[in-house]
């Protein structure tokens, strides 16, 4: 095979209802050639078993397995380390990608050289897949940059990350702040280029019931609450005035309020429609 351009990598744990539509987004794509990187985080359902399947005949897939469960942020970095090309495109094994998702991030990140992440909008579906409505982002770095101390301004498993841009070593996940990793690398991703989104609706957000931020609000709330207060003390982040003030706010309403209204709440204020 070419050497690719782009490598998806996708960590999988117990993902089997959505895992086959989420292979077969990625194998849709428009742009080739593609690398997949599929790690399964020792799962105990048969995602193993559709992976398997799917890689078979494929040499652009590859399958790797984690002998225990490592979590996320381990095995997002295993798959880095595997990748062979330039390009690193996150997704998540219960979500889709548009057709033209993976083309249309290349297209801007290789005439926009100076952007080290570039993510998309997304359609939030439900776990039939059907649209339940939209989540919407900034597409400037700066909007990007001053939303971040206030919610999160990219949907991790859309971004495309130009890893020409960063150190050999970088960590792309952190452990220590899952389930609000997220937020950490893109605090950490900041001193080494732009960040953007593209205006298109190009990522399928899947909502269900196992999703952490949907079944532990708070425990969220308190992880990113970490990644913020250390992108403030170790990665000389300077939120402004007016995002402290919502911080603040936040602090007291995540207090106060039961965790069964965060997240409804949250949707309403973020403006997901």
């Amino acid at each position: 095979m070419t050497k690719p351009l782009v490598s998806v990598v996708l960590p999988v744990y117990n993902a089997a209802p959505y895992l086959q539509a989420c292979l077969d987004s990625i194998a849709s794509q428009s742009y080739r050639p593609l690398e997949l990187i599929a790690i399964d985080d020792h799962s105990t359902d048969n995602s193993l078993d559709i992976l398997k399947k799917f890689a078979k005949g494929k040499s652009w897939v590859k399958i790797l397995t984690n002998p225990k469960n490592l979590g996320v942020s381990p095995t997002f970095n295993k798959g880095i380390i595997k990748a062979k090309s330039t390009y690193i495109a996150r997704m998540d094994a219960d979500d889709l990608m548009h057709k033209d998702r993976i083309k249309k991030q290349l297209d801007f990140l290789l005439t926009h050289p100076d952007v080290v992440a570039v993510g998309t909008q997304c359609q939030l579906i439900d776990k039939h897949g059907h649209p339940t409505g939209q989540k919407l982002f900034p597409t400037s770095h700066q909007q990007i940059k001053d939303m971040l101390f206030r919610t999160v301004p990219m949907q991790q498993p859309s971004i495309m990350i130009n890893r020409s841009l960063l150190p050999k070593d970088f960590v792309f996940g952190d452990s220590r702040f899952s389930p609000a990793e997220d937020y950490d690398l893109f605090f950490r991703l900041l001193p080494y280029g732009k960040l953007a989104n593209l205006p298109q609706l190009l990522h399928f957000y899947r909502e269900h019931d196992t999703n952490i931020s949907l079944v532990k609000p708070k425990f969220t709330f308190w992880k990113i609450t970490r990644a913020k207060i250390n992108a403030v003390l170790h990665h000389h982040y300077i939120p402004s005035l007016h995002s402290l003030t919502v911080f603040l706010a936040q602090l007291i309403a995540i207090t106060l309020l039961p965790s069964s209204l965060i997240y409804p709440l949250h949707s309403k204020l973020r403006g997901m429609k």
